[in-house]
């Protein structure tokens, strides 16, 4: 025979506060944090009572006495309309686990969305009623017409902004780890080294930028760039096609370790060597740098720092307060096995 257990009725405000030996509204104003008016003995007695009866808040409650949403907006921007794939991209999965993280260390939670247009992107904010945006993968011009039809806080990651508009934005010092990999390259006797990407513009853009400057102040090196097919199921196939060209370069300085990593697989798979024939480098410092084989030389950027910064700033714009942190993060050479000395 089945025996029906009775299901617990759920504790009330009342009943706390009946309990506490104090008035509803002021269980009210401990749970939603107005405790300017409530004594100490009275906040630690009616919390007690809260954890002893496992009282949890109703989300709209909450949203209703403090008229807040308590949702940060975090944003993905797509690629030629369409959804960006991130299951492959460990920048991506790791700085969303940084944000999240820190946007529940300050009590607000993440509201994610993959976006495809700007569109888009504005409709979940107004409709969501978010109290501030987080993006990544827009483009400037993209983020300034959000941050002008939303009017509310918003920080960038990663982007570079020209002219008076812009927004506020985290980013990381992309020139200085490009001139710091080139003189690296050249050190090791590296005479023509090439740059991968899948555009010239932004981060990309300055990495290459602070490799040409190592380029230029040597005098004696050669340095280009060459752009990718930006969707991945046609990246390495084009590697393969460019094989006989691209093995007459030193070294391959690849925009991020992702696709350092896809190159050195083409590379291996049609028999040249890494590093012995061919030098290759990447950028970020994924936790897959170590995994492949050569372990990648590359150069380290702190995701977890940079989420942990976008969420401080944004919190400064949410409370107007001023900011006290670094705009762009640095970087660091870190140097593994698939670099070869040619001197």
């Amino acid at each position: 025979m089945e025996i029906k257990r009775k299901k617990k009725a759920m504790v009330r405000i009342k009943d706390i506060a009946k309990e506490a030996g104090v008035s509803p509204t002021t269980v009210s104003n401990v749970i939603h944090g107005n405790t300017k008016k409530v004594s100490k003995s009275n906040i630690d007695k009616i919390q007690k009572i809260l954890e002893e009866h496992q009282y949890i808040p109703s989300m709209s409650a909450l949203m209703l006495a403090q008229n807040r949403s308590r949702l940060i907006g975090v944003l993905i921007g797509g690629v030629d309309g369409k959804r960006r794939s991130i299951e492959g991209d460990p920048f991506t999965s790791i700085m969303l686990s940084a944000l999240e993280l820190e946007i529940y260390r300050k009590n607000y939670y993440m509201l994610f969305h993959m976006s495809s247009t700007s569109e888009e992107s504005w409709k979940l904010a107004a409709t969501w009623k978010v109290e501030g945006l987080i993006t990544l993968g827009l483009t400037a011009e993209q983020n300034i017409e959000l941050q002008k039809r939303c009017q509310i806080p918003l920080v960038s990651i990663d982007n570079y902004y020209e002219g008076r508009e812009r927004a506020e934005n985290i980013g990381l010092q992309d020139f200085e780890g490009g001139f710091k990999m080139g003189n690296y390259l050249i050190e090791n006797g590296m005479k023509k080294i090439l740059f991968l990407s899948d555009n010239d513009i932004g981060v990309d853009h300055e990495r290459w930028l602070g490799l040409q400057r190592a380029a230029k102040e040597n005098g004696s090196v050669l340095a280009k760039h060459w752009i990718m097919p930006i969707k991945q199921e046609f990246q390495m196939q084009w590697l393969k096609d460019q094989l006989e060209e691209i093995c007459k370069w030193d070294a391959l300085f690849f925009a991020s370790d992702r696709y350092a990593q896809e190159g050195i697989l083409v590379l291996q798979d049609m028999g040249i060597r890494v590093p012995e024939d061919i030098s290759v480098v990447g950028f970020d410092d994924s936790p897959y740098a170590k995994m492949c084989r050569p372990q990648l030389t590359t150069v380290r950027q702190d995701v977890m720092k940079k989420g942990k910064m976008v969420v401080k700033k944004l919190m400064s714009l949410i409370k107007e307060e001023p900011f006290d942190g670094e705009e762009r993060l640095p970087v660091e050479l870190v140097v593994r096995d698939s670099v070869q000395n040619r001197e």
